[in-house]
């Protein structure tokens, strides 16, 4: 019997818990930058548009990135591409916590974290999107559930970590929680269920050729000449700025205005935390009755 169960467990269970970890831990660091703002512009004395243009930088890089770790995905795998993403987004929060001039605050967040945060939805949501058709909305939405758990535990977690050891130590241990979770959670990944000899959603298999699993849609070049995906870029866009503005701005903006760090935290991480329900809800939704 028990043997019985275990042939009945799927894979695809794994990837999307591994998925889930990797969203929420990348996606979870990124939005702490906001919590490390104030800390900026007491010690050095920045300009808020300098420091903010370290998290333009970052997510710019991040975008024009992805479009290299997906090719690289078809070529080697999220494995291999998690492993060298994951070290370096560790060692970018690490080195943030050396910072000294703002040249640095460019290389170390702009450039090294936004090379690590290049691949944290492009690997989680292609891999799953292979992993399952039939409940592929619903599984998307857990995967995403995961970035709202990061965003509503890490903004306020480094918020406790700056009030008990300060901001470079936090980022030690911020940049070790990274390392940890983000390479480990990304060698569960496997690219299709076809390298488990299985297939999508933990269909039986009823030939070897099954396993053969073509890729489906337009290429690059055939999407960039339709009106859909440049709407969707569009969109992308408009999310992204007003999102950002906010996540980088609200901490900073809520302590001018009298609240404690923490509590400001607590405003940022509220808002990862609501944005779960929505996610799941989504995920669901679309299964059900459609994009």
């Amino acid at each position: 019997m028990a043997e019985k169960r275990r042939s009945q467990f799927f894979y695809g269970y794994l990837v999307v818990a591994g998925c889930f970890a990797i969203q929420g831990t990348g996606i979870g660091a990124f939005y702490t930058f906001g919590i490390f703002f104030k800390e900026f512009l007491a010690e050095f004395g920045w300009s808020r548009a300098a420091i903010s243009a370290a998290s333009s930088g970052v997510f710019l890089l991040a975008g024009l990135l992805g479009i290299v770790v997906g090719n690289m995905n078809d070529r080697f795998g999220p494995r291999l591409i998690m492993a060298v993403t994951g070290s370096s987004y560790g060692l970018g929060l690490l080195l943030m916590s050396q910072l000294s001039a703002i040249w640095q605050l460019y290389v170390f967040y702009s450039v090294i974290v936004g090379i690590g945060l290049s691949s944290v939805d492009v690997i989680p949501l292609t891999t799953t999107a292979r992993w399952f058709v039939k409940r592929r909305g619903m599984m998307t939405g857990i995967v995403k559930v995961g970035t709202g758990t990061g965003q509503l535990i890490m903004p306020l977690m480094s918020s406790v970590f700056i009030a008990a050891y300060g901001w470079r130590t936090s980022y030690i241990l911020l940049s070790a929680l990274v390392f940890l979770l983000m390479i480990s959670s990304g060698q569960l990944l496997r690219r299709d269920p076809g390298q488990k000899g299985l297939l999508p959603d933990g269909e039986a298999k009823t030939s070897v050729s099954d396993l053969d699993l073509p890729e489906q849609g337009v290429s690059l070049g055939e999407a960039a000449l339709t009106r859909q995906f440049w709407m969707i870029c569009v969109i992308y866009l408009l999310i992204g700025c007003c999102l950002m503005t906010v996540v980088v701005h609200i901490v900073p903006h809520a302590t001018d205005l009298g609240i404690s760090p923490i509590a400001a935290a607590g405003i940022l991480s509220t808002i990862g935390g609501v944005s779960m329900v929505g996610r799941l809800v989504t995920g669901i939704a679309i299964d059900r009755v459609g994009t």
